[in-house]
């Protein structure tokens, strides 16, 4: 069953991160993320400031609706955003942070609009 279909489950505090040999078997799954600094992160790039800010509420409902679980977000240039999925309360990185890469790649698609 593909991640993007995995219902988000709450985060739980305490609950252990998964292992670097979980991350690395779930990475593939996630296709344009990449594990870097212990989390996962894909940079979207847009034509325009309001692209991109429309795209950071995008993200933000999307966390807001699965787990009440946001990624750390940061623009930069005006059109760059980078998204790192990681679970503070575990200290690393949780399922729940791959479901919710999957869904994500799978909301912007093959649109044009990402690059």
């Amino acid at each position: 069953m593909p991640l993007s279909t995995e219902s988000v489950q709450p985060i739980v505090p305490g609950v252990p991160p998964l292992t670097r040999r979980e991350i690395m078997a779930l990475l593939p799954q996630v296709p344009g993320w990449s594990f870097e600094n212990g989390k996962l992160k894909r940079r979207f790039t847009f034509e325009s400031v309001g692209e991109a800010a429309a795209f950071i509420g995008q993200v933000i409902a999307l966390g807001a609706e699965s787990a009440d679980h946001y990624p750390d977000i940061c623009l930069t240039r005006y059109r760059h955003v980078d998204i790192f999925w990681y679970t503070h309360a575990s200290g690393g990185l949780t399922r729940t942070d791959f479901v919710l890469a999957a869904k994500l790649g799978e909301m912007v698609g093959g649109r044009t609009l990402f690059r």
